[in-house]
């Protein structure tokens, strides 16, 4: 089979977020179901501006899995922390996000489901749910991932997003391994 390969990408990262004017819970309640997120995208919205990021990382393949890790910057407010997308090869509309390092957080992203996750920062951890509207995963074929979602805060605030990751070889194959 594939063995595991390595390659230096460069990573541009282009998200939009628009805060939804109702908040998410239906009744508060202690224990957190993701199936409480009830919510649309606003009609009324244009969505804001797209903020950039470009950052170098490793796109990380075996036969299995496919991995793109970038280091979060200070303009995202989550300096340190190594943010990882990665999806199965036989399930490419089953995304993750996994953030390390004082950021915590493991986002899971399927077009028309919903999931709870959590969220630790060094101050406090809260729930999240994430309602995916729509994916398309052309990273193998075209480079290029994007993302529309919904994104709820525990009981505070919803927010509707959109993120496009584009990919681009730095160099030649750094390692076999």
């Amino acid at each position: 089979g594939l063995g595991m390969t390595k390659r230096k990408v460069m990573i541009k990262i282009s998200s939009a977020c628009l805060q939804l004017a109702e908040p998410f819970w239906e009744e508060e309640t202690d224990e957190f179901d993701p199936d409480e997120c009830r919510f649309e995208p606003s009609e009324d919205g244009e969505m804001p501006e797209p903020t950039e990021l470009l950052t170098e990382g490793l796109l990380v393949t075996d036969e299995h899995r496919v991995e793109l890790m970038y280091e979060e910057s200070e303009m995202s407010g989550m300096a340190g922390s190594v943010t990882t997308i990665g999806f199965d090869r036989s399930a490419p509309g089953l995304i993750s996000m996994m953030r390390t390092g004082p950021v915590r957080s493991a986002l899971v992203f399927e077009a028309g489901k919903r999931y709870s996750n959590v969220y630790e920062t060094p101050f406090s951890s809260f729930d999240l749910c994430t309602h995916t509207l729509h994916i398309e995963n052309n990273l193998l074929t075209a480079g290029t991932l994007s993302l529309e979602y919904i994104l709820s805060f525990q009981g505070t605030q919803s927010e509707h997003c959109s993120m496009e990751v584009s990919v681009k070889p730095v160099k030649n194959l750094l390692s076999e391994l």
